[in-house]
This record gives C-alpha cells, sequence and structure tokens, in this order.
C-alpha cells in the first residue's frame, strides 16, 4: 500500500459514495487509476465492503459492552464467533488482559439488554460475563488515520 492508496483510502472514509472521478480530481491522478486502485484494495481485503453509518443513539439504541471470560478448554476464538452471529453483536474482540473477549452490542431497549446478557452467559464455553451500558457516547467511529 503506497501514498496514493493511503488518499484514496481518505477520501472513501469521508465519503464512501464520492465518485471515482472526484477522488481522482482531489489526489491528483487519473480516474482509472482510483478504479483499479479500489478493485485491488477490495481483492486484497483492505476494503470490506461500503455502509451508511447510524447514530444508534438518536434511534434510542442502547449500547452494550460485555467483557467475557472464557472456560478451560475453550478456544475463545470459537465462543467468540458464536457470539458474532447474534444479530446485535456489532464488534467481538479476542484479547488480553484479564478477559478473553470484548463484545460491542446495540440494543432496542434495556429489556432487549438483557436479554443478550443472558443470551451470553447461556453460550457454551462461556465462564463469566462483565457487562456495562453506554450512558452516553462522547466519540464513535471507524475511521482511521493513515
Amino acid at each position: 500500500m503506497d501514498d496514493v492508496d493511503r488518499k484514496i483510502l481518505r477520501e472513501l472514509q469521508q465519503d464512501s459514495r464520492k465518485s471515482f472521478t472526484k477522488i481522482a480530481q482531489k489526489i491528483g491522478v487519473s480516474t482509472a487509476t482510483v478504479s483499479e486502485r479500489v478493485k485491488r484494495l477490495t481483492k486484497s481485503g483492505i476494503i470490506c465492503g461500503y455502509t451508511t453509518i447510524l447514530n444508534t443513539s438518536e434511534m434510542g439504541m442502547v449500547t452494550l459492552i460485555a467483557k467475557i471470560k472464557t472456560s478451560q478448554g475453550y478456544g475463545a476464538e470459537d465462543v467468540g464467533n458464536e457470539i458474532a452471529a447474534m444479530r446485535e453483536s456489532c464488534c467481538v474482540h479476542h484479547v488480553t488482559g484479564e478477559f478473553d473477549l470484548i463484545v460491542i452490542a446495540k440494543c432496542t431497549g434495556y429489556n432487549r439488554c438483557s436479554d443478550v446478557i443472558e443470551a451470553i452467559k447461556r453460550t457454551k464455553g462461556v465462564e463469566s460475563v462483565d457487562a456495562e451500558l453506554v450512558l452516553k457516547t462522547l466519540k464513535e467511529e471507524l475511521k482511521v488515520e493513515m
């Protein structure tokens, strides 16, 4: 990945609906160059898709953060993949430290958060769950600086 790729990725992170022509004009390369680079970045797995970013707090959704310890004999990644299949799961991270997994879920209300916590507890291989509900989100963004 070179500087042109980084410039293209920065532009797409700002607005993934921006045309390749506008990106090309902004960074000083041809439209064909942008098109070819985006195809290559997609094929290599760096670009995973395009989406709409929602303000879930404004939609009345509650963010749940669950820290999970897995039981002896169970792989954290296997347990994590099981939890990742839950429709509320947004992020599942296998981490170092006291816990094995950190899960971020978006729930439609506090009652649904309770249901999700209980579902996580019932997941085979989960030893314990330490769950917290977010009171206010100060920053939530998927963009990365390059």
